[in-house]
């Protein structure tokens, strides 16, 4: 067996905690080099959410005082009004925030995710020309898709937004390999049954993120406390400080700026061994090497396909149709049947 063929099925027969952890050790390594990509693409996010969304946060925020001052025992139709218009503006605010963010979330893991995966399977790379590739036009899919699909999905009952984010997320590798000319489509082959797996790398990171910004906000309020009325007159039109916005926002966003690599690391490695079982042959969470005898036995009990797909030429192991490597002994089969 080739060392390639033997690499590839060393990450096949990976368990979930084994790919974690593998996730986590990318992460390690990697984190200096795609930090910079990263945080550029989050600083862009709060540079124009900052930017588009101010007039409606100050609107947002005289309403609030106004609903404030209002006795709930004495409300008018006219407070009610303002109360569903509060209530409007607070959503267009989150439906805004939540698209800006899913665009250029997108964009980060995209531009990185295929220089994580030939990293993880030891392939050669060059960081700045992996960049430049992940912007194709296959990238337009993927962002309408996550970008857009995600947020409206989260908008109507949360539930939609979870479904499309898990099926349709390791497309930020897909559509960045050549021969693949429908990446949502092969997203969901590579990942078929996996879908609460990539959930659970979700939860993984966001509760570590959730964590330490917990802690961090601690310390940071005991340094930068900025209460709503401060907060208020810097969205305030006639003394707007755009400057003292984006340094809140970047002081609020420290720890989900540095651990942000961290769920496309371990998302990495998770879709990586799924692809490498699919291209494999192997079914989902299902690994099992034939004996001498059993691979005999695999040929001469499957007289009905002797006329059609083809045979390892190393173990023998028939194939309905041919795969990249034996699905039974890992050997390439990089010749024409």
């Amino acid at each position: 067996m080739s060392r390639e063929s033997q690499e590839l099925t060393r990450i096949a027969k990976k368990s979930y905690g084994e790919s974690i952890s593998d996730g986590f050790r990318l992460f390690k390594k990697n984190w200096p080099k795609i930090i910079v990509p990263l945080t550029l693409f989050y600083v862009i996010y709060l540079l124009l959410k900052i930017f588009l969304l101010a007039d409606l946060n100050w609107q947002g925020s005289v309403l609030g005082n106004i609903i404030g001052a209002t006795y709930p025992s004495n409300l008018t139709e006219a407070d009610i009004a303002q109360l569903i218009s509060f209530l409007l503006f607070g959503l267009i605010v989150i439906f805004i925030d939540s698209i800006i963010y899913a665009f250029f979330t997108t964009l980060a893991m995209s531009s990185v995710s295929i220089y994580l995966y030939k990293k993880y399977l030891n392939l050669d790379t060059d960081f700045v020309q992996d960049i430049k590739k992940s912007f194709n036009s296959k990238l337009f899919v993927v962002l309408t898709i996550l970008g857009l699909g995600v947020p409206l999905g989260f908008l109507f009952l949360l539930i939609p937004g979870i479904i499309i984010y898990g099926l349709y997320i390791c497309s930020v590798f897909t559509y960045q390999f050549e021969n693949i000319e429908k990446p949502l489509k092969q997203a969901r082959l590579i990942t078929k049954g996996a879908f609460w797996k990539i959930i659970g790398v979700v939860v993984i990171s966001s509760l570590i993120i959730i964590v330490i910004n917990m802690i961090y906000g601690l310390f940071l309020n005991l340094i930068w406390h900025v209460d709503a009325f401060t907060l208020a007159s810097w969205y305030d039109p006639a003394s707007r400080r755009y400057d003292m916005l984006f340094l809140n926002e970047l002081l609020n966003n420290v720890v989900r700026i540095i651990l942000g690599p961290l769920f496309i690391c371990l998302l990495t490695t998770l879709f990586t061994s799924l692809k490498v079982r699919f291209d494999l042959g192997y079914r989902r969470g299902y690994y099992q090497v034939l004996t001498e005898s059993n691979r005999t036995e695999e040929v001469q009990v499957q007289p009905e396909h002797v006329d059609s797909g083809l045979y390892c030429p190393v173990c023998g192991y028939h194939m309905g149709v041919k795969f990249k490597f034996c699905p039974n002994c890992g050997e390439p089969l990089d010749f024409k049947a």
